[in-house]
């Protein structure tokens, strides 16, 4: 069963969540389903909001907690440069996203706003720090090509894109 509450990070016993699935938006994150096929192979992952001006304090301690358990932080958020860059900020190790296909048939410029260009030279970076055959790639290429997608009109299977 699913519960969601607020908790103090001190009371949480790490051991027996087998990922740590950080929300970027609060309404995916009350959507938010952890029985969705890609996460099958973790038990009892952990789904936690990213936080805000108001709910911002706690996943700090949570993210440096976690860390430390060397398992799985998968980031699911916003497909544009600032989410991403969010994902990286936070230590995520990788990014929940629609596949590359559907992604690909559905991202658009209204979702990656000319604002969030101050963030393109950092993915840039990363780029060009990737094999070839990085995962990574296609998605960053996306991206550089000015186009997104909000969270909340995600669609088709997701899949756990590394980011390193």
């Amino acid at each position: 069963p699913r519960s969601i509450r607020d908790v103090d990070v001190s009371g949480l016993k790490l051991s027996v969540f087998g990922a740590l699935v950080q929300v970027e938006n609060l309404d995916s994150f009350y959507a938010f389903s952890p029985e969705i096929t890609v996460l099958s192979g973790y038990a009892n992952p952990l789904v936690v909001y990213r936080g805000d001006s108001h709910y911002g304090g706690g996943f700090a301690a949570l993210k440096e907690a976690w860390r430390k358990t060397n398992r799985p932080h998968l980031y699911a958020g916003d497909f544009d440069a600032k989410g991403v860059t969010l994902a990286l900020d936070s230590g995520a190790t990788h990014l929940l996203l629609p596949d590359i296909e559907w992604l690909t048939q559905h991202v658009t410029p209204l979702h990656q706003p000319a604002e969030q260009l101050s963030f393109q030279r950092r993915l840039r970076q990363l780029n060009v720090t990737l094999p070839s055959h990085h995962p990574l790639r296609p998605y960053l290429a996306l991206l550089e090509k000015q186009r997104g997608l909000k969270q909340q009109w995600f669609g088709g299977e997701m899949v756990c894109v590394s980011l390193s």
